[in-house]
């Protein structure tokens, strides 16, 4: 039962933690400005098509016949699988976005080419193409000063799980716009406003591993470590039981009995109710026994001699010795007021 209550007050210390933190994220979330934390102070919108030179775009059966003619060896084929072909642009140059890996969001891992629509050349999104895309969607006062290509990841968008350019302006706000390498896609923007609010939602969600994501391991852990709370303290509650430590006040009795001091000296004499633990009891009648737990046995502080020999809870076989026992110290948290007549105070 021991170990039971130390990972029980452990389990409890972490899950009173995360409430407050809980609390603290949510009382934050109700103060801020949505629309900063969004962080697209300078973003502008993106014009969804452009002018087309129908007779000069490249059919897209055009596209599978080149691709298959260049596909000779096995694995120059799966690296030219194509699931799906779209028309789409970059900045004001029609291509064909082809999708050779697609995955269930645009976020997972993709493999994409981009070819020229009138053309037929490849595209590559290089540090220059990734700059301009992102200027396209900047309006703010700022200057690009650094171009970064980050294949492992991001913190502003952690979700993120392709190669993607980082495009840095020395605006007020530390803009930075993030650009998908594979397919010129435009990720979003990020300032200090958005990776603010992000802080909190990481707190909120758990997201101590930064994936970006509630659906993580220290969620997981955190409703383990709740059950686990539940579960030992149903244990702890029916133990007590067991113990007698719950009474019905409605039939109590009251009687007097008398205190002694560690010299067995009369200190004075008070009334106690049988249906109260001597604990509560002697702090009703301004008598404080050390108690660092509150009254849940876990301290072992508050001991008192009793002139009867009285039932032993598992709290007190834990913090008393044998021969504590047996001569008659108890814990007055644990404990009645029984057939005693004199209780003495030890601190």
């Amino acid at each position: 039962m021991s170990v039971i209550k130390k990972i029980h007050k452990w389990a409890s210390l972490i899950v009173g933690l995360q409430v407050l933190i809980w609390l603290g994220s949510g009382f934050y979330f109700n103060l801020m400005d949505h629309n900063k934390a969004k962080g697209t102070h300078y973003l502008v919108a993106q014009s969804a098509s452009v002018n087309l030179d129908a007779e000069r775009l490249i059919e897209p059966k055009e596209l599978l016949k080149q691709k298959n003619e260049i596909s000779q060896s096995e694995q120059h084929k799966q690296a030219n699988t194509i699931v799906a072909i779209n028309l789409s642009h970059l900045l004001t140059q029609p291509v064909y976005l082809i999708n050779h890996n697609r995955a269930l969001y645009s976020h997972f891992s993709n493999h994409y080419s981009i070819i020229n629509a009138y053309t037929g050349e490849a595209i590559v999104v290089d540090a220059k193409l990734a700059e301009k895309l992102a200027s396209a969607s900047y309006n703010g006062p700022g200057q690009v000063i650094q171009v970064t290509l980050l294949e492992n990841g991001n913190e502003d968008f952690p979700k993120e799980q392709n190669a993607i350019w980082r495009v840095n302006y020395d605006d007020a706000l530390n803009t930075s716009i993030y650009i998908e390498a594979g397919s010129g896609r435009l990720i979003g923007h990020s300032n200090d406003d958005k990776r603010f609010a992000d802080f909190f939602f990481m707190l909120h969600f758990m997201d101590y591993g930064k994936e970006g994501s509630f659906n993580n391991i220290q969620i997981l852990l955190f409703a383990f470590i709740t059950l686990w709370l539940s579960l030992t303290g149903i244990i702890w509650t029916i133990q007590l039981g067991f113990n007698g430590q719950y009474q019905i006040d409605l039939f109590s009795k009251k009687r007097k009995v008398k205190l002694l001091d560690k010299n067995q000296q009369i200190i004075s004499e008070i009334t106690l109710n049988d249906k109260t633990n001597l604990l509560d009891g002697l702090t009703k009648n301004n008598i404080e026994i050390p108690s660092v737990c509150g009254g849940g046995g876990t301290c072992g502080s508050c001991l008192i001699l009793l002139s009867s020999i009285s039932s032993i809870s598992d709290a007190e076989r834990e913090k008393l010795s044998n021969a504590q026992l047996k001569k008659g110290y108890r814990l007055s948290c644990q404990q009645f007021l029984a057939d005693t007549q004199t209780i003495t105070i030890i601190n």
